[in-house]
Order: structure tokens, then C-alpha cells, then sequence
């Protein structure tokens, strides 16, 4: 169960815990400032789990399933908090069956961890909202600053979560706080390490001159705006519903949403919907929290009896709500999958190509393989799947070769001209190829279509046979 193969990213930092589990890299290799660059903390979290229940996929997403379970029980006390029990309900309901959720808590990456620490924020801010005690207030401040200072180590995108916590901030911001107590104390060093990491993140991504270099609003509008318009439209009104209840919290709420949603939209060369599923966990809440709402305001119009057991709008309404969704399937899966494909909502959105029994096939074929002279695009699958690195690599826009930043002994090139080199001065060996609009230089596909040995294909993933991402393997000077 669930140990079909990794896509890239999922493979990368697996194939780096399996090397620090194994005493291949040490603590400071890794965490140090020449080691990984990204997800530091999801790393420690799945070598962790590789010490104690062994080396797999499956070993590698359990960390996500669980925090996905917590999630469940976070976003149900949040939305009931907000509203009532039934606003509970109908969010954990959506999060829960969410086909979106379920495809990226059966992963081995830490985006779910973002959405679940964004709901836990969410509730302390509010529970800081009812703190009476200074000791309360510090302990909630405290809290919150531990989970932002740890969402950054999961992903770079973690950072953006200040973003909620700072405009609450300001907005309770008072003169007496500037006097020195307790809360300084603690806060102060805390504040001075994370800006060290939050600062150049801005200034780098933020405020850097080519922020509006790529442009995907269509795409993003269109995720939100009509794949979700249902979800979204109720989410849109529950904020509105709560907002002079609430207004600290739901103006926070607004504009670390705004932030998240434009930088996606315009600071990365691709729209990834893995960016912005934080917002997702936000929308099931605020859906939550409207259908809640609407039981409420017609509670007493829908009332009756049936044998001993009560019945009024406040909950018919709400489960009239789950009802219409699980029969119509609206963005949930209704069944146990062994697999929720994550390009539901946007074909491309993770490559998922069939790794695992790419180079099982390619060992077998090549038992010599750590012999042969390899060239590829990534090197993200190999350690875990090929148990070495590729010799030369070839990507996309190199126009002047350079050392590889990880596999060291390694150069990587641009050109069809230097692959011709390559296969002059190295008479045997293997081109990976992934068979799409991938990092591989199309000249160079073609080239190797025409010229080269085709050894075999592997179309896609067995578990998402409608979602291929072909991988093929060619060779040449190797009978």
C-alpha cells in the first residue's frame, strides 16, 4: 500500500535520509550550510521514520498520513469554535474526502504539513484572542513562533505563514507591550533568528525586479474560480459571515491568502497547485463554518420529529450539504484508492512517472550498471532507485557548462554538439530520457531517436495508467 514509486522531489529527499540513516552523510553534511539547501526539516522527520520502521515508499509517506489524521481533528475544533458543531463537521467532512488532501497526504513531501500548521496557527490566534493571563498570551505567542520557525525547514514556502502571524500582530499591537517583560524575552532572540532566514527570502523573491516575470493568473483564477467555484463561493461568504466576530484573525487570514495566492501566480516558472494548498485547507474551514451558519439562520424553519430524535435546520442543513457532495463526488473521493492521482485539477502539476520499475528493469537488463557510462537530465531518483549517480547530465538553457552543484565529479552541458562530444570520447553508454517537455534538450531527444538504440519504454505509473510520463532508455556501442 502506497509504495508505488516516487516522483523526483519525493525520491530526492528520501534518497538523502537513506544516505544520513545509513552513515553515507553525517548530521552537518546535510544540515550544514553546504548541505541541502530546502526541506531540512522533512528530511530529519523521514530518516527518523527510516531508523525505526525501515527503508521504503511507504515508511517515507507515513509522516504525511499522520499529520493528515491531525489535521482532520484540528480543522473540526477550529470550524466548531467558529461556529458550532456542525460547521465542525461539514470541514473536517471536505478535508477529510478531499481528493486534492488525499493525494498529497499518500506523499513523501511536506506541502500537507503547511496546510495543517496554517489550521493550527489559525486556532491559537484565535484561542489568543480569549487569553485573559500573560502567561496565556506568552505560551500562545511562544507556540506559534516554535511552529513558524519549523514550517520554514519543511519548504521555503513555509515562510509566507509569518505573513498571518505578523499582521495579527500588528493589528493588537498596544504601547504597553513595548515595556520589557517576560514576553520580550522569550520572543526577541526568536524573532532575530527567523528574520535571518525570512529577510533574504523577500528581498530575493518579494521585492526582487523579475517578480512579475512569469504570469499565471488565468491558471490560478481558474483553479479557485471555477474548479472550486462551489468551495470557494461559500468559503468567500463564510469569511464574510464571521468577519466582525472575528476581525483580527479574517483580515490576517485575507492577506496572507492574497500574498500566497499572487506569488504563486507570479514569482515561479510553473503554477503548482502543491504551492498553494495551505489556501485549500482555509477554504473547507470557511465552507465549514458558512453551511454551519445557514443551519443557524433557519433552525427554527425546519423543525420536526422523528420518533424520539430532535431534528432542526441547524443540522439538517449541514447534512444535507455532506449528502449532496458524497452523492455527486464534488472534488472528494467517495472510495479507499491505492492511489489519488495529485493531476486531478491540473494535468502536469506533478510529473509521476514510473521510476521504481524504470531502473529496476534497466538493473536487470544492465547488470553492470554501475559500470556504464550514464548520461541523464535529474539526478533527484537516482540515488534511491539507480544506487549511483548519472556520469554527465544535459538540461534545458546551459549555454556554458558547469561543475553539478550536488553530484561534484559530474559536468553539466546544454548542447546537441556536446552530446555528440560525450558519445565520441565515451564509445559505450545509456541516455535516460524522460520522454516529455522535461529538462532533456529536445535536440538532443530527437537525436536520440533517430541514432540511438531504443532498450526499452516504461509508458506510466501502473496505479495512473491515463496519466503517462514516459521514460525511455537508449544506448549506444552496447550490444
Amino acid at each position: 500500500m502506497f509504495s508505488y514509486s516516487f516522483w523526483a522531489d519525493e525520491a530526492y529527499i528520501s534518497g538523502v535520509a537513506t544516505q544520513l540513516v545509513r552513515g553515507q552523510l553525517t548530521f552537518s553534511q546535510v544540515i550544514g550550510v553546504s548541505g541541502i539547501t530546502y526541506q531540512k526539516l522533512h528530511m530529519l522527520i523521514i530518516s527518523g521514520f527510516f531508523r525505526i520502521f525501515g527503508i521504503t515508499e511507504f515508511v517515507a509517506r507515513i509522516p504525511s498520513m499522520i499529520v493528515f489524521a491531525c489535521g482532520i481533528i484540528i480543522i473540526f475544533l477550529l470550524a466548531k469554535k467558529l461556529s458550532n458543531l456542525w460547521g465542525g463537521v461539514v470541514a473536517s467532512f471536505l478535508f477529510t474526502f478531499s481528493h486534492l488532501n488525499l493525494s498529497y497526504a499518500t506523499q513523501a513531501k511536506p506541502y500537507i504539513y503547511i496546510e495543517v500548521i496554517t489550521l493550527i496557527i489559525i486556532y491559537l490566534l484565535n484561542s489568543l484572542t480569549e487569553s485573559r493571563t500573560l502567561f496565556k498570551k506568552v505560551w500562545h505567542h511562544s507556540a506559534i513562533i516554535l511552529l513558524l520557525a519549523c514550517v520554514m525547514f519543511l519548504h521555503y514556502i513555509g515562510i509566507f505563514l509569518w505573513i498571518l502571524y505578523l499582521v495579527f500582530v500588528i493589528q493588537t499591537f498596544k504601547r504597553s507591550y513595548l515595556k520589557p517583560n517576560l514576553a520580550w524575552l522569550i520572543v526577541i532572540p526568536i524573532l532575530a533568528i527567523v528574520a535571518k532566514e525570512f529577510v533574504p527570502v523577500v528581498i530575493r523573491n518579494v521585492l526582487s525586479p523579475y517578480f512579475f516575470s512569469y504570469n499565471f493568473i488565468y491558471q490560478s483564477t481558474k483553479l479557485f474560480a471555477y474548479k472550486y467555484a462551489l468551495i470557494f463561493a461559500s468559503a468567500v461568504l463564510g469569511w464574510v459571515w464571521i468577519f466582525n466576530k472575528q476581525k483580527k484573525i479574517s483580515t490576517s487570514v485575507l492577506i496572507y491568502c492574497l500574498i500566497v495566492f499572487v506569488t504563486a501566480s507570479f514569482d515561479v516558472y510553473i503554477f503548482n497547485i502543491r504551492y498553494v494548498l495551505s489556501l485549500f485547507g482555509i477554504l473547507f474551514l470557511y465552507f465549514g463554518i458558512f453551511w454551519a451558519k445557514v443551519g443557524e439562520k433557519y433552525d427554527n424553519n425546519l423543525k420536526f420529529k422523528i420518533y424520539n430524535w430532535k431534528l432542526s435546520g441547524k443540522m439538517i442543513i449541514p447534512l444535507v450539504v455532506i449528502l449532496l457532495i458524497y452523492i455527486s463526488g464534488y472534488k472528494i473521493v467517495r472510495w479507499p484508492q491505492t492511489y489519488y492521482n495529485p493531476n486531478i485539477d491540473k494535468y502536469g502539476d506533478v510529473q509521476i512517472a514510473n521510476y521504481k520499475d524504470f531502473y529496476s528493469q534497466l538493473k536487470q537488463k544492465f547488470p553492470n550498471y554501475k559500470d556504464i557510462y550514464v548520461a541523464n537530465d535529474l539526478f533527484d531518483t537516482e540515488y534511491w532507485y539507480f544506487g549511483r549517480y548519472s556520469n554527465v547530465y544535459f538540461m534545458k538553457f546551459v549555454t556554458k557548462p558547469y561543475q553539478h552543484a550536488t553530484v561534484k565529479r559530474a559536468t553539466v552541458y546544454g548542447s546537441l554538439e556536446d552530446f555528440k562530444k560525450m558519445m565520441k570520447d565515451h564509445p559505450q553508454g545509456l541516455l535516460i530520457m524522460e520522454d516529455w517537455q522535461s529538462f532533456l534538450p529536445d535536440d538532443i531527444k530527437m537525436y536520440a531517436k533517430k541514432n540511438l538504440k531504443l532498450e526499452f519504454r516504461v509508458e506510466s505509473l501502473k496505479e495512473a495508467p491515463d496519466d503517462p510520463w514516459p521514460l525511455a532508455l537508449y544506448s549506444w556501442g552496447l550490444k
